[in-house]
Protein backbone atom coordinates (compact mmCIF):
# COMPACT_ATOMS: atom_id res chain seq x y z
CA UNK A 1 0.00 0.00 0.00
CA UNK A 2 2.88 2.61 0.78
CA UNK A 3 3.05 5.83 2.53
CA UNK A 4 0.23 8.09 2.44
CA UNK A 5 0.09 11.34 -0.19
CA UNK A 6 -0.08 13.65 2.35
CA UNK A 7 0.64 14.40 5.58
CA UNK A 8 -2.02 14.25 8.59
CA UNK A 9 0.34 16.74 11.04
CA UNK A 10 3.47 18.79 10.44
CA UNK A 11 5.12 21.77 10.90
CA UNK A 12 4.93 23.59 14.32
CA UNK A 13 2.14 21.08 15.24
CA UNK A 14 4.67 18.12 14.97
CA UNK A 15 5.93 18.94 18.80
CA UNK A 16 1.83 17.71 20.01
CA UNK A 17 3.40 14.17 19.27
CA UNK A 18 6.88 14.17 20.51
CA UNK A 19 8.83 15.95 23.15
CA UNK A 20 11.52 17.11 21.75
CA UNK A 21 11.74 20.84 20.78
CA UNK A 22 14.20 23.20 18.13
CA UNK A 23 17.13 23.02 17.96
CA UNK A 24 16.46 18.84 18.71
CA UNK A 25 13.79 18.43 15.82
CA UNK A 26 14.18 15.22 13.62
CA UNK A 27 10.89 15.10 12.08
CA UNK A 28 8.85 18.08 10.71
CA UNK A 29 5.67 15.66 9.38
CA UNK A 30 3.50 12.70 10.07
CA UNK A 31 1.74 10.76 7.53
CA UNK A 32 0.51 8.22 9.74
CA UNK A 33 -0.27 4.78 9.93
CA UNK A 34 -0.86 1.93 7.26
CA UNK A 35 -0.86 -2.13 7.79
CA UNK A 36 0.79 -1.06 11.37
CA UNK A 37 3.70 0.91 9.88
CA UNK A 38 4.28 4.21 10.39
CA UNK A 39 5.26 6.84 8.44
CA UNK A 40 7.52 10.43 9.06
CA UNK A 41 8.99 12.98 7.10
CA UNK A 42 12.02 14.81 7.72
CA UNK A 43 13.65 17.77 4.94
CA UNK A 44 17.26 18.98 6.58
CA UNK A 45 18.18 21.70 6.25
CA UNK A 46 21.76 23.95 6.21
CA UNK A 47 22.63 25.05 10.23
CA UNK A 48 20.45 22.74 11.79
CA UNK A 49 21.95 20.15 14.58
CA UNK A 50 23.77 17.36 13.02
CA UNK A 51 24.08 18.69 9.42
CA UNK A 52 27.80 18.89 7.80
CA UNK A 53 28.55 19.98 4.33
CA UNK A 54 25.56 19.10 2.40
CA UNK A 55 24.40 16.19 4.42
CA UNK A 56 22.64 15.62 7.85
CA UNK A 57 25.15 13.11 10.07
CA UNK A 58 24.73 9.49 11.11
CA UNK A 59 23.77 10.52 14.30
CA UNK A 60 20.89 12.93 13.18
CA UNK A 61 19.38 9.71 11.03
CA UNK A 62 19.39 7.66 14.22
CA UNK A 63 17.67 10.72 16.46
CA UNK A 64 15.02 10.68 13.04
CA UNK A 65 14.44 6.88 13.50
CA UNK A 66 14.30 7.69 17.07
CA UNK A 67 11.71 10.25 16.67
CA UNK A 68 9.53 9.23 13.78
CA UNK A 69 9.35 6.30 16.59
CA UNK A 70 7.58 8.40 19.33
CA UNK A 71 5.65 10.30 16.55
CA UNK A 72 4.19 6.75 16.15
CA UNK A 73 4.00 6.18 19.88
CA UNK A 74 2.00 9.53 20.02
CA UNK A 75 0.12 9.29 17.88
CA UNK A 76 -1.07 6.00 18.89
CA UNK A 77 -1.61 7.58 22.45
CA UNK A 78 -3.46 10.70 20.89
CA UNK A 79 -5.90 8.24 19.27
CA UNK A 80 -6.85 6.59 22.54
CA UNK A 81 -7.19 10.33 24.31
CA UNK A 82 -4.24 8.78 26.77
CA UNK A 83 -1.28 11.46 28.02
CA UNK A 84 1.94 10.79 25.57
CA UNK A 85 4.67 9.12 27.30
CA UNK A 86 8.52 10.32 27.28
CA UNK A 87 10.65 7.81 25.89
CA UNK A 88 14.08 7.02 25.45
CA UNK A 89 16.80 5.23 22.84
CA UNK A 90 18.04 2.32 24.98
CA UNK A 91 19.84 0.85 22.31
CA UNK A 92 20.40 1.09 18.18
CA UNK A 93 21.46 -2.28 16.88
CA UNK A 94 21.90 -3.71 13.18
CA UNK A 95 22.37 0.16 12.39
CA UNK A 96 23.41 0.28 8.41
CA UNK A 97 23.86 3.56 6.51
CA UNK A 98 24.03 3.36 2.96
CA UNK A 99 23.97 7.10 2.09
CA UNK A 100 24.10 10.48 4.22
CA UNK A 101 21.29 12.11 2.92
CA UNK A 102 21.24 15.45 1.18
CA UNK A 103 19.81 18.43 2.64
CA UNK A 104 16.81 20.17 1.71
CA UNK A 105 15.61 16.65 0.07
CA UNK A 106 13.00 15.37 2.57
CA UNK A 107 13.50 12.45 4.49
CA UNK A 108 10.81 9.29 4.61
CA UNK A 109 11.15 7.19 7.46
CA UNK A 110 9.06 3.72 8.31
CA UNK A 111 8.50 2.75 11.58
CA UNK A 112 7.56 -0.57 12.86
CA UNK A 113 6.71 -1.98 16.05
CA UNK A 114 8.15 -5.25 16.26
CA UNK A 115 6.61 -6.18 20.11
CA UNK A 116 6.92 -4.65 23.72
CA UNK A 117 8.24 -6.29 27.08
CA UNK A 118 8.42 -4.38 30.48
CA UNK A 119 8.48 -0.52 29.18
CA UNK A 120 10.81 -1.44 26.55
CA UNK A 121 9.63 -1.43 22.47
CA UNK A 122 11.39 -2.83 20.25
CA UNK A 123 11.48 -0.90 17.00
CA UNK A 124 12.66 -1.46 12.43
CA UNK A 125 13.26 1.41 11.33
CA UNK A 126 14.09 2.32 7.40
CA UNK A 127 14.72 5.79 6.03
CA UNK A 128 14.53 6.67 2.33
CA UNK A 129 15.57 9.66 0.54
CA UNK A 130 14.36 9.61 -3.25
CA UNK A 131 13.00 6.14 -2.91
CA UNK A 132 16.57 5.01 -2.12
CA UNK A 133 17.02 3.06 0.89
CA UNK A 134 19.18 5.54 2.90
CA UNK A 135 19.43 3.54 6.08
CA UNK A 136 17.94 0.78 8.55
CA UNK A 137 18.42 -0.16 12.13
CA UNK A 138 16.77 -1.38 15.41
CA UNK A 139 15.84 0.66 18.46
CA UNK A 140 15.30 -0.38 22.26
CA UNK A 141 13.14 2.23 23.76
CA UNK A 142 12.32 2.79 27.03
CA UNK A 143 9.03 4.22 27.91
CA UNK A 144 8.64 6.37 31.18
CA UNK A 145 5.36 5.26 32.23
CA UNK A 146 4.89 7.65 35.24
CA UNK A 147 3.01 5.93 37.86
CA UNK A 148 1.35 8.68 39.96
Amino acid sequence: MGIPEKAIIYGDKIIELIPQRNPFLFIDSFYGNVDNLFYSGFTPKEGECFVDSDHLTEPGIIENMAQSAAAATGWSFMERCEEIPLGYIGAVSDFELFKLPEIGVEILTEVRFCGEYGGISLVEAESKQKEQVIAKGKLKIFINNKEE
